[in-house]
C-alpha cells in the first residue's frame, strides 16, 4: 500500500511525530480501513527519505494506541474501530474547528485569596511514596539563571497582580507543549493555571457544577478526587476498573454525568485504557450529553514507547476537561497544574478561577514560562526519563531477584508501580507495618493515596514509588522487604515462624 503524507523536515514536529499523526488522521477519517496492511517500514523510509529508524518509531507509537496491530511476519494492519465512534471523532473536529475562540473579558481581575499548603512528616529511610520528583534532579542551574535574569529585568511584576488565569507567556508555553507531547490542539484561552493538580480538579468540578447531576470515579482511585467528589452533595457512581482500565459498560445511562479518569496511567493500578475503551467513553459522553475530567498526572513519563494521545486529543475539545500539573515534572514546591476547558467555557472558568484565588505568583509562572519556551523542559524531561527508567528497572530486577514470578502492574510509564503480593503472605497492611520498622515505606492500596469506594481494595496489592530513590537504595530497600518477610514472624496462629513460600532463599 502506498500512503500519501506530506512531511516537513523544517518544521518544529518531528517526523516520527507528523506520520503518526498524518495516519491517525487516515484511519479516523476512514481513508484506511480496518484490515488495510501499512507499508512495511523500510519502504516507507525509503519512500520519504527518511530513517527506518523514524519509520518504525511512528509504527511503535500507532500500535501502542491500538490504531494499528502487528500479525506476526505479515507486517502490520489497520485495527476495526466501530464505525459510529469514527462518526464521534469526525464531528467532533468539525465542531471544534467551527466554534470561534471565545474573547477574553475585558473584565479586571477580581481579588481573591487561597489557602496555603501544608507538608512535612516523619518519612522512612527508604521511602516508596508515589509521585515524588528527585530532589536532586531539579534543574536548579538553569532555574536560577532564569530567575536571577527575571529579577534584573522586570521585577516591577512583583508588585502586580496576575490574571487569574494565568500568565499569558505561561499558558501559551504550555498550550504549545501539549500539542507536541498530548495531540491537543488547544490555544491559550483555554488553559487556566491553577495551584497543582488537585487545584484543577477543583476548578473543573465547580466549573460543571450547575450541568451535574451526578458524579462517576474510576474505582478504586486517587485519593484526593474522591475527596473532592464526596464533598459535594452529587450522588456518587464508582466504576470498577479491570485490566483495559474503566468498565464502559458499567457507566451510567442517565444524563448529565461528570467522570474522572486516569486513562494514560491509572491510579493506582497503573492500567491504561485501551483505544477500545477510550472510544466507548467518548460515545458515551456524547450520548448521555456528559463530561469528563481527565487526570493527566505523571504522562511525561512513559518509557517503553512515545507518549500516548490523550483522551483530550481524541475529544478535541468537546466533552473532555484536562487536568494537568508540573508537579511531577519539575517539583511540587512550585505548586503550578492547569486546566484545559472547552472555548465555551473559557470566560466562565476565568471568573471562577478569580473566585478562588487571584493567580499565582509571578516570579514562578514567568520563570517556568521561559525554562518551556528556551527549550529547557524538554531536555529536563528527557534527562528525568532515563533517570526514573533506569530506578524503573532497577525495582522490577529487585523484585524478581527476590522474590518468585512477581506479578507487577503499571510498569511502563508513571512513576509508581503495583505489586500483588503472593499467596500465603501477610496482608499488605501487615506488610506496610513491618516494612516500615525495618526503614522501608512500602504501602497498600489504602494506605498509598489510593481510595476504594465499596471498602474492598485489595489487600494483597503493594503501591511502590521509585522515582525519589536511586537505584542503589532500590536495590536495598527490597533487600530489607525480603529479610523482613523472611524471618518477620507469625502469621496466623499456629505459632510457626516459617520463611514464606514465594521468597527466594
Amino acid at each position: 500500500m502506498e500512503l500519501t503524507l506530506s512531511l516537513d523536515h523544517g518544521c518544529g514536529k518531528s517526523l516520527q511525530a507528523q506520520i503518526f499523526e498524518q495516519v491517525r488522521a487516515l484511519i479516523l477519517d476512514g481513508r484506511l480501513r480496518a484490515g488495510m496492511a501499512l507499508p512495511p517500514s523500510r519502504m516507507l523510509a525509503e519512500r520519504f527519505g527518511i530513517s527506518r529508524n523514524t519509520a518504525l518509531i511512528a509504527y511503535e507509537r500507532l500500535t501502542a494506541e491500538g490504531y494499528v496491530e502487528a500479525r506476526g511476519t505479515a507486517g502490520l494492519y489497520v485495527t476495526s474501530i466501530p464505525p459510529d465512534a469514527l462518526i464521534l471523532i469526525r464531528d467532533a473536529g468539525k465542531a471544534a474547528a467551527q466554534e470561534p475562540a471565545a474573547e477574553a473579558s475585558a473584565t479586571e481581575p477580581l481579588l481573591c485569596f487561597a489557602g496555603s499548603p501544608g507538608g512535612g512528616g516523619d518519612r522512612p529511610a527508604f521511602d516508596f511514596w508515589v509521585g515524588r520528583s528527585d530532589a536532586a534532579s531539579f534543574p536548579l542551574r538553569a532555574w536560577r539563571r532564569i530567575v536571577n535574569r527575571l529579577l534584573a529585568d522586570e521585577s516591577g511584576y512583583l508588585t502586580d497582580y496576575c490574571d487569574p488565569a494565568g500568565l499569558p507567556d505561561l499558558r501559551r508555553a504550555i498550550a504549545d507543549h501539549l500539542g507536541r507531547a498530548r495531540g491537543m490542539g488547544v490555544t491559550e484561552d483555554q488553559i487556566i493555571v491553577t495551584a497543582g493538580g488537585q487545584d484543577a480538579l477543583n476548578l473543573v468540578v465547580n466549573l460543571l457544577r450547575s450541568h451535574t447531576r451526578q458524579l462517576c470515579i474510576e474505582n478504586p482511585c486517587y485519593l484526593g478526587a474522591s475527596m473532592l467528589f464526596s464533598s459535594t452533595s452529587l450522588p456518587i457512581h464508582p466504576i470498577p476498573v479491570d485490566g483495559d482500565g474503566i468498565q464502559t459498560d458499567r457507566l451510567p445511562t442517565s444524563p448529565g454525568s461528570l467522570l474522572y479518569v486516569t486513562p494514560s496511567h491509572q491510579f493506582p493500578t497503573g492500567v491504561m485504557m485501551t483505544l477500545a475503551r477510550r472510544l466507548a467513553l467518548l460515545r458515551w459522553a456524547e450520548e448521555t450529553d456528559s463530561y469528563v475530567v481527565e487526570d493527566d498526572y505523571d504522562s511525561d513519563f512513559r518509557y517503553d514507547g512515545p507518549p500516548l494521545t490523550s483522551l483530550a486529543g481524541l475529544d478535541r475539545g468537546r466533552r473532555v476537561l484536562y487536568a494537568g500539573t508540573f508537579s511531577k515534572s519539575v517539583g511540587a514546591g512550585l505548586r503550578i497544574g492547569f486546566a484545559v476547558v472547552p472555548r465555551q467555557m473559557w470566560d466562565d472558568a476565568r471568573l471562577l478561577k478569580a473566585r478562588m484565588s487571584n493567580g499565582q505568583a509571578w516570579l514562578e509562572q514567568a520563570t517556568l514560562a521561559a525554562f518551556i519556551n528556551e527549550g529547557h523542559f524538554d531536555r529536563h524531561l528527557r534527562r528525568l526519563r532515563q533517570v526514573y527508567k533506569s530506578r524503573r528497572d532497577a525495582l522490577v530486577a529487585a523484585l524478581h531477584a527476590h522474590f518468585d514470578t512477581p506479578r507487577i502492574s503499571g510498569a511502563d510509564s508513571g512513576l509508581h508501580l503495583t505489586w500483588r503480593l503472593p499467596e500465603g503472605f501477610p496482608s499488605a497492611r501487615e506488610v506496610q507495618v513491618m516494612a516500615r520498622e525495618a526503614g522501608v515505606g512500602a504501602y497498600a492500596l489504602s494506605s498509598g493515596a489510593a481510595f476504594d469506594f465499596n471498602g474492598e481494595a485489595a489487600d494483597d496489592i503493594l503501591v511502590l514509588g521509585y522515582s525519589s530513590l536511586d537505584e542503589r537504595k532500590v536495590a536495598e530497600a527490597i533487600s530489607k522487604l525480603k529479610r523482613t518477610l523472611s524471618s518477620g514472624g507469625t502469621f496466623g496462629n499456629d505459632g510457626r515462624d516459617d520463611v514464606l513460600s514465594g521468597v527466594r532463599p
